[in-house]
């Protein structure tokens, strides 16, 4: 067996994985796949587990799994890392571990990875994450910051593209009714 390091093109902690039969093709497309998704797959799970170790952790085993499992074209990886990046985390969750939620949670007091300010859009979410529920929190997040379509949501989410639909309605009614939030 053999390892293969992957960088981050940022210069984030590379991910160290062991080899097992991929073929050079498939290490390739990966690489490319990790190069242009790490930190969306990471900040998404930093988003639910409120932990740079965990997130780091998870990231790991995401694309851990990507090299064995991963078969289609490197264009449409984000919305199956996701999926299973949720996965991993609502299994840690669910056996006990320390995930505190496994849903977006408002960022108290902190930065982001890179030790930079909060940006706009995470002073604002931390606002209107009292308003609305653990679903219309990752809901907004998933169509409006990672700009993913209703059909990569509802597999990510494990639901329909008419209940994204409505989760989404139904958020964005919640806000509505909180104009000091718009």
């Amino acid at each position: 067996m053999s390892h293969r390091r992957f960088e981050d093109a940022a210069g984030d902690a590379p991910l160290v994985v062991p080899v097992q039969r991929a073929g050079s093709a498939s290490i390739q497309a990966i690489e490319t796949i990790y190069l242009a998704h790490y930190r969306d797959v990471y900040r998404y799970l930093l988003g639910l587990t409120r932990s740079s170790d965990d997130a780091e952790e998870i990231t790991s085993e995401v694309f851990e799994r990507a090299l064995r499992a991963w078969d289609g074209p490197p264009g449409r990886a984000l919305p199956w890392l996701l999926l299973t990046a949720r996965r991993i985390a609502t299994d840690r969750w669910r056996r006990g571990r320390r995930l505190a939620r496994i849903l977006i949670a408002p960022w108290m007091h902190r930065t982001d990875d890179a030790g930079e300010q909060r940006t706009e859009f995470w002073e604002w979410f931390e606002a209107v994450s009292r308003v609305l529920t653990d679903h219309q929190r990752e809901v907004l997040v998933l169509r409006y910051q990672r700009d993913l379509t209703n059909a990569d949501i509802a597999r990510i989410m494990g639901m329909s593209e008419s209940g994204v639909r409505s989760l989404v309605a139904r958020a964005l009614e919640a806000l509505r009714s909180h104009p000091e939030l718009l």
